[in-house]
């Protein structure tokens, strides 16, 4: 992209002292998205109006294309986990392992940290088994999202990022819950 250039215009039937700004911004025309995100920010700054060149202003705005729906929903405030559309019966220690695990994908977490955070215990007291018997019921019970819960074998258990997985954390923002593949 260029940078934006800006000048000010005469004013014509406007507000006294309020100047028109007119901004050229070039996006590459294969992004429709980036056309429509930035259209209606800047639609959003003032009650002009916002054309893109090349588009018939009188042209009702396109339609915004429909997100396809995450195949595995894990909905932390809701404590529910849903495999296309369908609940999946979790007991509460395989979903806070599930939870935790998916807060953090791609990072390695070591069974002692795994029982520290989600049974809430110091390393001790507990089998060591323990942990990869809830993995093990885990990934049965995911069905085909099963390798999202990967072993690193002699250190721990990681969570795999995936497009087809939705971690919702009840932030304002669906956006912001959506766990994208880098």
């Amino acid at each position: 992209m260029t940078p934006v250039s800006t000048r000010t215009r005469p004013q014509t039937h406007r507000r006294p002292g309020a100047p028109t700004v007119t901004v050229t911004i070039e996006i590459p025309a294969d992004d429709p998205r980036l056309v429509r995100r930035l259209t209606a920010a800047l639609a959003g700054l003032g009650q002009g109006r916002v054309t893109i060149a090349g588009e018939d202003p009188a042209a009702p705005p396109a339609a915004p294309e429909a997100k396809p729906a995450a195949a595995l929903v894990i909905d932390v405030p809701g404590r529910e986990v849903l495999l296309r559309g369908a609940p999946v019966a979790l007991t509460r220690l395989e979903f806070e392992l599930l939870a935790f695990l998916a807060r953090y994908p791609g990072m390695v977490h070591t069974r002692a940290e795994l029982l520290q955070y989600v049974w809430e215990t110091p390393d001790t007291g507990i089998p060591g088994r323990t942990v990869d018997v809830h993995v093990r019921r885990l990934r049965s019970k995911l069905g085909e999202f099963d390798e999202l819960v990967g072993t690193v074998r002699g250190v721990g258990y990681r969570f795999t990022r995936s497009r087809q997985v939705e971690y919702r954390t009840g932030t304002a923002s669906p956006a912001a819950d959506r766990l994208l593949a880098a």
